[in-house]
């Protein structure tokens, strides 16, 4: 099985909307529209996900995945992704050593759901997956960062950076970058 998240360098606006005060409204704010996508690859399959929409959107449940995963050795959840270019649903279940995702893919940017239906499953070494959020995490700070959000301004900040911070090891493909080096 193969899981990786690749973040590329998009672009940020720069520039803080002094009305945001949740953690989505603040990444759709610091993230301009026509950039990079981030990857995600899921048994070999690419799927794009835009920082400003889709991943603005799915943050608050990528952190509520996270900090399960990091906090029990054994658990299960159900994430429903609800962006409109990434629709479906994830039955997550672990133990302390792996995490298997059964995926109901309903409706992907570009009809990918049309071929992701056949690799439906998704088992790894729960350290792996988890490693791989890091770099999209830390991009997702560095944005708020160069927009000035602080986290008295955006409520689960703080949730963002703790969960950043006690994530151990880079995805594969950042494995051997340093997260202060650009």
């Amino acid at each position: 099985m193969y899981f990786c998240i690749q973040v590329g360098e998009p672009y940020f606006s720069n520039e803080k909307n002094e009305e945001d005060r949740s953690l989505s409204d603040a990444i759709e704010s610091a993230f301009i529209l026509n950039t990079e996508n981030c990857i995600m690859m899921w048994n070999h399959i690419c799927i794009p996900l835009s920082y400003k929409y889709d991943i603005s959107y799915m943050i608050d449940d990528i952190l509520k995945l996270l900090l399960l995963l990091q906090e029990k050795d054994f658990g299960k959840t159900k994430i429903e992704w609800l962006p409109d270019t990434f629709r479906c649903d994830w039955d997550i279940s672990w133990t302390s050593q792996n995490v298997k995702i059964i995926c109901n893919w309903q409706h992907i940017v570009g009809n990918l759901e049309k071929i992701l239906i056949t690799v439906p499953v998704l088992t790894l070494k729960k350290e792996d997956f988890i490693s791989e959020w890091k770099r999209l995490l830390y991009k997702i700070i560095q944005a708020l960062s160069n927009s000035k959000y602080d986290v008295l301004q955006i409520s689960d900040m703080n949730k963002l950076l703790d969960v950043y911070e006690h994530i151990h090891n880079n995805g594969k493909l950042y494995a051997e970058r340093s997260m202060d080096k650009k």
